[in-house]
């Protein structure tokens, strides 16, 4: 276990990769309407928490150093790009081939190919090869405000933080009261939040990311975090969350339930931190950046998976699918995480350390 990791917090990342690979391999599969439909098509909003969960992560890893003025934005920057960078650009060079292998040409011009491979493609609206990568685009360009970030949020006073953290909130509500009234969105949109296209994308990433920064200076409380440590607290937003998803453009309110449980987590006591530690959830926490990287694409396993059952009933072939698909995505992530996303961000720290103690000449 990494010094200073919070287990549950590795395995509730591990939950919402799951969750919006299910959301993807079930969308569009299943009646409109209904609770499991409505909860399902939730699942995007795994995304958001992604967001929050990054910034009370680099919060809680960088926050002594940023606030002691020991913080080195170059280390940083390096240490997020070893973390990332290798396994996003081996998976959407490996999509590129494949496309290429399917269809001996390809339909991506060179600014789609060049904005992709630098990973700005969340900065001008150019398609993600890779669907599901925008996200990872807009994190990797809110990276690089975050000493600004962590000014703002660790280092104001307790007015100026509760003041940011409530225009963080208020900018979600303005996008999803904009997408309630049609103002934003698109069609193929499943929920007022589910904004893929720029400016929006990095604004949600962008509060999302100041949410969990503040979530970190809150959880330094220890008032607070013995409050949110109860288990009694921690059933009722369990509960609150489960009504939540089943309920049609609750989004805001899901979005504030899953403020609070990330929050709960911090506290590494109580309900959540045991069930979210447990060595499967843990496992997929591990994993889960080449999940979200892979899943999309496996869709088309999915379909196959699907066609063998043959006349076989429709709730039965859609589990089955997506319990067999999801094991293949799980394999194949295991493979790449020991295979690429680990070892290459153990050399590329391991080379910025042994140049940093390099002497000068």
């Amino acid at each position: 276990m990494a010094v200073g990791e919070i287990r549950s917090m590795t395995g509730v990342r591990g939950a919402a990769a799951v969750f919006v690979m299910v959301y993807h391999f079930e969308l569009d599969r299943i009646p409109s309407d209904g609770a499991l439909s409505t909860f399902l098509n939730h699942g995007y909003l795994s995304v958001d928490l992604f967001f929050i969960l990054s910034g009370f992560v680099m919060a809680h890893v960088y926050g002594p150093s940023f606030l002691s003025g020991a913080f080195r934005f170059g280390d940083f920057l390096w240490h997020r790009i070893a973390r990332i960078y290798p396994l996003y650009l081996a998976v959407t060079l490996g999509f590129i081939a494949l496309a290429f292998v399917k269809s001996s040409q390809l339909d991506i011009g060179p600014d789609v190919f060049v904005s992709n491979v630098l990973m700005l493609q969340a900065l001008g609206n150019w398609p993600s090869i890779d669907p599901p990568a925008w996200s990872v685009s807009a994190e990797m360009l809110v990276y690089l405000l975050f000493p600004v970030i962590g000014l703002l949020c660790l280092k104001s006073s307790r007015t100026a933080a509760l003041l940011l953290g409530i225009g963080a909130l208020l900018a979600i509500l303005i996008l999803t009261l904009a997408a309630s009234l049609h103002y934003i969105g698109s069609t193929i949109s499943k929920g007022l939040l589910d904004l893929i296209a720029a400016p929006f994308t990095l604004i949600r990433c962008l509060a999302g990311f100041t949410l969990g920064q503040l979530l970190w200076r809150l959880h330094n409380d220890p008032v607070a975090a013995s409050f949110a440590s109860r288990t009694s607290i921690q059933i009722c937003v369990a509960l609150l969350a489960l009504v939540a998803l089943t309920q049609p453009d609750w989004d805001f309110p899901i979005y504030l339930l899953i403020i609070l449980l990330i929050f709960c987590l911090s506290t590494d006591r109580g309900m959540f931190s045991g069930f979210f530690a447990s060595r499967p959830l843990h496992f997929l926490g591990d994993i889960s950046f080449a999940v979200y990287l892979t899943h999309y694409r496996a869709l088309g396993v999915w379909s196959m998976v699907e066609g063998r059952l043959g006349n076989t009933g429709f709730v039965i072939r859609n589990v089955v699918a997506t319990v067999v698909t999801s094991m293949v995505v799980i394999g194949v992530s295991w493979l790449l995480h020991v295979g690429i996303e680990r070892p290459c961000r153990q050399l590329m720290r391991k080379g910025s350390a042994a140049f940093v103690r390099k002497p000068a000449a």
